[in-house]
C-alpha cells in the first residue's frame, strides 16, 4: 500500500486546509450540477424521468475529483486505478467484498430494528423498472458508468485519499477515514429517505473497508459495486424485498 502523498508541495500545517478546500470544491460542483439537473427535469427539458435524477451531479463530481488530484500533481493511480498485486486474487476479493456487502445489508437492519424503527428505503422513483425487462436491462448496463465507477472515484478514491492526508494511514486514521466517507456517502442518498441513507451508510462502510483491505485498488471495489447494482436491478424488476 502506497504511503506517499500526491500533495508534495503542501506542508503539514496547510494540508488540512487544502483537504477542506478540495472537498468543498467537489461538493460545490455536485450541488450546482444537481440544482441545474433538477431544474431541467422539472422544466421537461430532458427526456428522462426522476429515476436519473442525480446522475449528472455524480458525473460532474467525479470529473472535479479527478481534475483536483491531477492539478495537485497526482495521478490516476492515486485514485486507486492501479494494477492488482496478484491477478489470481482479484475474483476472490470481488466475491468476498460482494458477500460482505450482502451480509451487512441483511444483518444491519435486523440488528438495528431491535433498538429503533428502521424505515424501508424509498425507491419509488424506480417503480418503472418493476416488470419492465427492457428498462431493467438498460439500467443494469448504465449503472456501472453512471454510479459504480464515478461513485467509487469520488468517495473511495478521492474522498478517502484526501481524508487519509488528515487522519493518517494507521489503524485509527483508517477507521476514521472509512467512517467519515460512509457518512457522506449515506447523506448524498437523501432521495432514498432515512432508510435509504442508513442502507447506503452501510454500503460506504463495506466499500470503504474493502478498498483499504485490497490495497486501495479501486477496480476491485468497482467490480463488487457493479455486481451489487445488478442484484439491485434484479430485485427492482422482480419487485422483491430490497436488501441491496
Amino acid at each position: 500500500m502506497s504511503t506517499t502523498s500526491y500533495m508534495p508541495n503542501v506542508s503539514n500545517i496547510t494540508k488540512p486546509t487544502a483537504v477542506i478546500v478540495d472537498i468543498m470544491i467537489v461538493i460545490a460542483v455536485s450541488g450546482l450540477a444537481f440544482f441545474l439537473e433538477d431544474f431541467a427535469i422539472t422544466q421537461g427539458w430532458v427526456p428522462f424521468g426522476t429515476e436519473i435524477r442525480g446522475v449528472f451531479a455524480v458525473l460532474a463530481s467525479a470529473t472535479a475529483a479527478v481534475s483536483i488530484v491531477l492539478a495537485r500533481g497526482g495521478t490516476l493511480a492515486d485514485l486507486g486505478f492501479r494494477r492488482p498485486q496478484r491477478w489470481a486474487s482479484v475474483p476472490l476479493q470481488v466475491v468476498g467484498t460482494l458477500l460482505a456487502f450482502i451480509v451487512a445489508q441483511t444483518l444491519v437492519p435486523l440488528l438495528a430494528s431491535a433498538l429503533i424503527s428502521v424505515p424501508a428505503p424509498d425507491l419509488s422513483r424506480y417503480d418503472s423498472i418493476s416488470g419492465n425487462l427492457t428498462a431493467a436491462i438498460a439500467m443494469a448496463m448504465i449503472l456501472p458508468l453512471t454510479a459504480s465507477i464515478p461513485e467509487e472515484v469520488i468517495y473511495r478514491g478521492f474522498l478517502m485519499g484526501r481524508l487519509s492526508e488528515v487522519f493518517g494511514r494507521g489503524k485509527g486514521g483508517a477507521a476514521a477515514t472509512v467512517f467519515v466517507q460512509a457518512i457522506v456517502f449515506g447523506s448524498i442518498h437523501f432521495q432514498w429517505g432515512i432508510g435509504g441513507m442508513i442502507m447506503t451508510f452501510v454500503m460506504g462502510i463495506v466499500w470503504g473497508s474493502a478498498y483499504l483491505l485490497c490495497g486501495r485498488n479501486l477496480w476491485i471495489v468497482i467490480l463488487a459495486h457493479s455486481a451489487g447494482h445488478i442484484l439491485f436491478v434484479i430485485q427492482l424488476y422482480l419487485a422483491t424485498t430490497i436488501i441491496i
